[in-house]
């Protein structure tokens, strides 16, 4: 799987979570601004936080994962006009959403060799 196959994983299953749960909000800003945050945030956690050799995998995930909630997070506070702390629950339930899906649909995609 291509890093950019990565990022239109990871992307869809966010947009289509948080376009579900901000029905109220313009779809298009919603979509642009999942695609803003994912595109500020993917590829310094799959590149960037690489780069702490010494760290422990957790903790490095941990790191990875709380700079891009913190991040989103403020992208949906500001733009969207959400409570920083419903901002915060919807960045990082859409994470979780995709650590868990973007694994199963990778080896789906894998076994039944549906790629792009």
């Amino acid at each position: 799987m291509s890093y950019f196959q990565l990022f239109l994983q990871s992307y869809a299953i966010e947009a289509v979570f948080l376009s579900v749960l901000l029905f109220r909000k313009s779809l298009g800003r919603v979509l642009f601004l999942v695609l803003l945050a994912n595109a500020l945030t993917h590829p310094l956690v799959v590149f960037g936080f690489i780069a702490f050799p010494d760290s422990k995998l957790i903790v490095t995930l941990l790191l990875a994962e709380t700079f891009a909630i913190l991040v989103e997070g403020a992208i949906y506070w500001k733009k969207l006009n959400l409570s920083w702390w419903v901002a915060l629950i919807l960045a990082a339930s859409a994470n979780l959403l995709s650590w868990e899906l973007g694994p199963r649909l990778s080896w789906l995609a894998m076994k039944y060799q549906f790629y792009f």
